[in-house]
């Protein structure tokens, strides 16, 4: 009984931790006219490769930062490499939605609400 009773608590304390860990959501808009590849989001703890976004197309994915952080999108657009500064606020619980567009001069703008 006493066994039972620890496997089940191990297991709720997994299930909690894996809950807690949900990530950050994070979507990239292109807003540019030409197409971006080989687009990377990284931050504290994280690379995340997104592949590549058409001209005004969008890529959402869940990142894992590992405490707080910012954002910084590295891509390939018209013949050349972009890397923005780091920018924004965020942390690894799912309460965190963050939005980078990629402008029409290949600027980065990043919110997060």
């Amino acid at each position: 009984m006493k066994q039972r009773l620890t496997i089940t608590f191990l297991l709720c304390m997994l299930f909690s931790a894996i809950a807690c860990k949900r990530g950050a959501k994070l979507t990239v808009i292109n807003d540019s006219k030409a197409k971006l590849d080989n687009v990377v989001a990284s931050g504290s703890g994280f690379t995340q490769p997104l592949g590549s976004i058409p001209p005004e197309g969008k890529r959402h994915a869940t990142i894992q930062p590992t405490g707080e952080s910012s954002l910084k999108l590295e891509f390939d657009a018209d013949g050349k490499h972009f890397s923005s500064q780091p920018s924004g606020y965020f942390e690894a619980n799912g309460h965190y939605k963050i939005t980078a567009t990629v402008e029409p001069d290949f600027s980065v703008t990043v919110k997060d609400f």
